[in-house]
């Protein structure tokens, strides 16, 4: 048996069978949860109370802390306080015993330990204390300052009801640290965002997110399923390192985002379907293939050279190998071969013809197409990376409207960079994605992307892998792989890659999201380019963090 004092004025006695059991208060009705790291509870053990005043579940929740042994939070079943939550990390914080009372200390989170609108890394907990741990909004309180008791009778059944018998006591008198904890403190800084007047000291305006100095926010940011990614990532490695004996990808990103990314999945379906679909009618020689090769975006302007002419109808399957054999066999025996070849050519229907001709709906079609397996899966790694997140801000009609723009930027810059060359056919998604990469550039910079670096090692290593999974800013990982196509270009190296469809979809992707910003239309909740560099300075153009502003695309 041992005490406690519900926080509406009532005192119980409970049996240890309800200790990890959530029961209600049969005065106030409020949720009573008694948590330990140990096996026992000792009735001077529980006089402090978490209350969850804010958050995505169990608000009004009393959690009664007990114990010599420290307590952890988060939102892992396995934890001792249970906040499950797309803001709260796997192990979020520790709660130990200090002389008395309670101190909270940060276990690295993502999102941060707050205590009084000031994120701290450790800090002695005091009644009346504000906390902020990712969406939720928890209070702290020293119950024993409360006056009637309650004894509860039997231990409590299996759906964790109870039963009560009301025995009315005098109220005791407040003791000396509830009244040191009522009385005035000093007032402290104005939110400049929402213009509310915030406890003493108070750095950080919870309800706002900012940093009342700076005004820039503190990032939101989603862990959810990384422990399930790492794992899956270091089996694929282990297998395509083989492959790829070298490499250095992203696996994932924690940018926040309150939809789901439905329509970039979708997109990723039917990419995957189309490109094996065409893959499928190339390697086979099937005679569809000629059919449709007008899905590539076929661009450039200059002649073919007639031996590339030539190798074409015989290696790449696009056109009929067998009508230009015999054309080429009709020209006249004294014709110069190349004149030849050009001729047998030109002597066939464009259904027959290796070479497709230029479309506008190849603009869209060219970014569900691949040139193999291995071309596939890169770019719907980067897409699933990214455009999931971009997906999950900007929502479905949103994504809808943005993917076909990204993908006809793409291929336009790359008609342009490519109009003095000879006519060739260019496929991929990948000025579409780098578009996406560009919108992430603007609105998640800040935000952390988990990458996977590898080397398999040769015969003098027994082949070993070395591999290592770390976290970047969404910044440097984007700008990372963007600076291999602004050197490419300048350098004018020619690697068989559209680097200006990379560029081109990447350039407008970023003024996109610059444009949705500026006109509202979008709330990056302060992790943008412009609040990050700028801070509070950004609240002209973003607006300020405590306006609301309703996300319109896909909304």
């Amino acid at each position: 048996m041992f005490r406690l004092h519900c926080l509406c004025g009532v005192r119980l006695k409970l049996k240890s069978g309800h200790v990890g059991k959530r029961v209600p208060c049969p005065s106030c009705k409020s949720v009573i949860h008694v948590v330990t790291a140990g096996d026992s509870v000792d009735d001077a053990d529980v006089s402090h109370a978490i209350v969850v005043d804010e958050g995505s579940a169990r608000v009004g929740d009393q959690i009664f802390l007990s114990g010599s042994d420290p307590l952890i939070g988060g939102k892992l079943p396995s934890t001792h306080l249970v906040l499950p939550g797309t803001q709260v990390s796997r192990s979020h914080f520790q709660l130990t015993p200090d002389g008395g009372t309670w101190q909270i200390q940060d276990l690295g989170s993502s999102n941060g330990v707050f205590v009084n609108g000031e994120r701290v890394q450790q800090h002695t907990l005091s009644p009346g204390d504000s906390m902020r741990i990712g969406e939720y909004k928890l209070r702290y309180e020293d119950a024993r300052a409360v006056g009637r008791t309650l004894e509860v009778q039997d231990d409590p059944p299996a759906d964790d009801g109870m039963m009560f018998n009301l025995v009315e006591e005098a109220a005791a008198a407040p003791s000396r640290e509830a009244l040191e904890s009522t009385e005035p403190k000093e007032p402290g800084p104005i939110c400049p965002s929402c213009d509310e007047q915030l406890a003493s000291g108070a750095k950080i305006c919870i309800d706002c997110g900012i940093n009342v100095t700076t005004g820039r926010a503190m990032i939101t940011s989603q862990e959810s399923g990384l422990d399930e990614t790492y794992s899956v990532a270091e089996s694929i490695i282990r297998i395509a390192s083989w492959i790829i004996p070298v490499g250095v990808y992203p696996i994932a990103s924690e940018a926040f985002g309150i939809r789901k990314p439905h329509i970039i999945r979708a997109i990723a379906v039917v990419t995957i379907a189309v490109s094996m679909w065409f893959l499928v009618l190339d390697w086979t020689g099937s005679p569809k293939a000629s059919s449709i090769k007008n899905l590539m975006l076929w661009s450039g302007e200059a002649q073919v050279e007639p031996e590339t002419l030539a190798m074409m109808y015989f290696t790449a399957g696009w056109g009929d190998a067998e009508a230009f054999e015999d054309a080429l066999i009709n020209q006249p025996e004294d014709a110069p071969v190349e004149d030849a070849i050009v001729a047998a050519h030109e002597s066939l229907t464009p259904e027959q013809q290796c070479l497709g001709t230029y479309q506008p709906s190849q603009l869209l079609t060219h970014a569900l197409l691949h040139g193999g397996v291995l071309h596939l899966l890169g770019n719907l790694l980067f897409l699933m990376v990214f455009g999931t997140r971009v997906n999950a801000l900007i929502g479905g009609i949103g994504a809808i409207v943005v993917y076909p723009i990204l993908a006809v930027a793409g291929g336009l810059g790359h008609m342009w960079s490519s109009v003095d060359a000879p006519l060739h056919p260019m496929l991929g998604a990948s000025g579409a994605i780098m578009g996406l990469a560009g919108m992430y550039i603007v609105l998640f910079p800040a935000h952390k992307v988990h990458m996977a670096a590898w080397w398999r090692w040769g015969l003098f290593r027994r082949f070993s892998l070395s591999l290592n999974i770390f976290t970047m800013r969404g910044f440097w990982v984007v700008a990372f792989y963007i600076a291999f196509d602004v050197v490419f270009t300048a350098m004018g190296i020619d690697d068989g890659t559209a680097h200006w469809a990379h560029l081109g979809g990447f350039i407008v992707g970023m003024g996109i999201a610059t444009l949705l910003l500026l006109s509202r239309l979008i709330n990056a909740r302060g992790g943008d380019l412009f609040s990050v560099l700028l801070g509070r300075h950004a609240w002209a153009l973003v607006g300020r963090p405590s306006t609301t502003r309703k996300a319109i695309l896909g909304g």
